[in-house]
C-alpha cells in the first residue's frame, strides 16, 4: 500500500510540475510544436499611398511560409512591382525570409481556432516570439515579432545600398483580413539626421 502511495504521489507531482513548466514557459506546447511541418500561403494587397490619386496604383501578390517546428521560410512576391521600383530595392524575385519562433505557447483559443479550420485565428491566439532575416533585390534586414495575446507586432531595420530603414509594424485581424500597419523612418545611409517619416497600410 506504501509503495502504491508514493507511486501516486510521485505522479502526482510530476504532473504538476509539467503543468508548471507549461504555464511558466509553454515548454511542451513548444516541444509538440517541434514535430509539425506546415505550408501555409496567402494573397496580399497593398493599397494606393495615395487613394486620392486617380493615378495612383495599388500592388497585389502573395506570401508563403513554410517550415517545421520553430524555423521556418517566408516569401513575399508583389506582381509587376519590379517595373516601378529600382533593382536595388525590388526584383520579380521577390522578399525572401528565414526565421525561428524563440518563444511558443499554445492557448486554448489556438486549439478551437485550429479545431476550426482557422489558421489565421490559430495564429492570433498562440503566444509566441521570433526573428527573421530578410533579403531581397540589393538589400538584408532583420525583424523581431511577437505575440502577446493582446498585440500581434514587432520592429524591423533594413540596411540598403543607398537607404536604410527602421521601423514597427502592427497586425490586426479585421474580418477575413489582417490589416497590417507600420510606421518607419527612412533616410540616406548612415545619415539618420535626414530621415523621413512614414506610415504604411497593407492588407494580408
Amino acid at each position: 500500500m506504501d509503495k502504491k502511495i508514493l507511486i501516486l504521489v510521485i505522479v502526482l507531482l510530476a504532473i504538476t510540475g509539467l503543468a508548471v513548466l507549461e504555464v511558466a514557459t509553454g515548454a511542451l506546447s513548444a516541444l509538440a510544436f517541434d514535430q509539425i511541418t506546415y505550408n501555409y500561403s496567402a494573397k496580399v494587397w497593398i493599397p494606393p499611398t495615395h487613394p486620392e490619386d486617380p493615378n495612383a496604383g495599388s500592388l497585389g501578390g502573395y506570401y508563403k511560409i513554410d517550415g517545421n517546428g520553430r524555423d521556418f521560410n517566408f516569401f513575399l512576391q508583389l506582381t509587376g512591382a519590379e517595373k516601378s521600383e529600382s533593382p536595388l530595392d525590388y526584383t520579380a524575385d521577390g522578399l525572401k525570409g528565414t526565421g525561428r519562433i524563440d518563444q511558443i505557447k499554445v492557448t486554448p483559443g489556438t486549439i478551437y481556432a485550429l479545431l476550426s479550420r482557422d489558421v489565421k485565428g490559430a495564429m492570433f491566439n498562440t503566444t509566441f516570439k521570433g526573428n527573421m532575416n530578410l533579403t531581397c533585390a540589393a538589400w538584408t534586414g532583420t525583424t523581431t515579432f511577437g505575440n502577446d495575446g493582446q498585440t500581434f507586432g514587432g520592429n524591423f531595420t533594413i540596411d540598403g545600398v543607398m537607404t536604410d530603414w527602421v521601423g514597427t509594424y502592427t497586425l490586426k485581424r479585421e474580418g477575413l483580413r489582417i490589416l497590417g500597419v507600420s510606421d518607419f523612418i527612412y533616410y540616406p545611409n548612415n545619415q539618420i539626421s535626414k530621415a523621413k517619416k512614414v506610415q504604411k497600410t497593407y492588407y494580408l
